[in-house]
């Protein structure tokens, strides 16, 4: 009986999962080649959309991207033919990386053009693509955890297509962040993104909930 006990709470504290085997990733990649509810449902997981702030930027999505749900998230993206084989693959080229992913989107109190005194009383310019710098994002489990790599993106709204294409306004950013799977406890992470206004923006996931 004490044994048995013993298993079960092991067994409740298995990690997220991590490094996949074979048979895990196959798994991983049928659940993203359904495109149905059920695939929809597990990715909805690994994401947060905090609200909008009364002023200031957005923070208006977190989100946490396992080695499990990296595989389901190509697996469900992937055009045209894409197989088991090539899913592992894919997997092998990165197999031990959690990415952290935050959309940042402008608003009328945190516009893409700002003033500029320097051009004159009442004169603007566009805001740099790379504000996104801006931003502080932090991991925590009991303590900060150091990104292994951080790289960020403007976000455009839809421009002029043709011969000359012209790039929409500038209308956020993406951010990414990646870590070794083994920074990363299996346990309630934090992850918090200070604003260059003074907010805070606190998300939380349980990794002893997600794969």
């Amino acid at each position: 009986m004490v044994f048995g006990m013993s298993l079960l709470l092991v067994q409740s504290a298995l990690p997220y999962e991590h490094p996949l085997d074979g048979h895990t990733v196959r798994e991983a990649y049928f659940l993203g080649q359904r495109h149905d509810e059920k695939t929809a449902k597990f990715l909805a997981r690994y994401l947060k959309r905090p609200p909008l702030p009364k002023t200031g930027p957005h923070v208006a999505e977190i989100e946490i991207r396992t080695p499990y749900e990296q595989v389901v998230r190509r697996a469900s993206q992937a055009a045209g033919s894409y197989s088991a084989q090539q899913a592992e693959q894919d997997y092998r080229a990165h197999p031990d990386r959690i990415v952290v992913r935050v959309r940042i989107n402008l608003t009328p109190t945190y516009p893409a053009f700002i003033a500029d005194p320097s051009r004159g009383k009442g004169e603007v310019r566009e805001r740099p693509e790379d504000f996104w710098r801006d931003f502080s994002i932090r991991l925590v489990q009991g303590e900060r955890i150091t990104p292994r790599n951080a790289s960020g993106r403007p976000l455009h709204t839809g421009g002029l297509a043709g011969p000359n294409p012209v790039v929409g306004a500038l209308e956020g950013a993406e951010v990414l962040l990646e870590f070794d799977a083994s920074q990363i406890r299996s346990e309630p992470l934090k992850i918090e993104v200070l604003t260059p206004n003074g907010q805070t923006v606190e998300v939380e996931f349980d990794l002893k909930e997600l794969r």
